[in-house]
């Protein structure tokens, strides 16, 4: 008996592309994604909103599709800790790739305040010796 020849899942035309945003001097975003051209695909690895603490950039919140597939929300809960929270709440989950990265894009571009003010808000004591622009 021959034992049949698995075809191995090959990433080697995969095309990984990082692209950083500027919103302003304190706040970007930064996404990485993942182009198989051959089936014409995009995994999203990462869309992040960034922000600039001292002279440091701290990811607060970020979009993946990573680990289970589905596009979701990673929120970083403490300043000192890396940790965050993972959640699928009003994220959008239908629909290509493509419109799924560009989807996570503009919902950083038209909510980061909000998700910076909340995240400063619940970091305060934590943050009360630091100066952080708001904007």
């Amino acid at each position: 008996m021959r034992k049949k020849k698995r075809k191995q899942k090959s990433r080697v035309n995969s095309d990984k592309r990082l692209t950083q945003y500027n919103l302003s001097t304190n706040n970007r975003i930064t996404y990485v994604y993942e182009h198989l051209p051959n089936k014409n695909t995009t995994e999203i690895i990462c869309v992040s909103l960034d922000i600039k603490i001292i002279d440091d950039w701290v990811t607060i919140i970020y979009y993946d599709s990573h680990h289970s597939g589905i596009l979701h929300r990673h929120t970083r809960i403490a300043y000192n800790d890396d940790a965050d929270i993972v959640d699928y709440d009003r994220v959008k989950r239908k629909g290509t790739w493509n419109k799924l990265l560009h989807w996570a894009i503009e919902d950083i571009k038209n909510n980061y305040l909000w998700y910076k003010r909340k995240f400063l808000r619940l970091n305060k004591p934590l943050l009360k010796d630091i100066e952080v622009e708001e904007y």
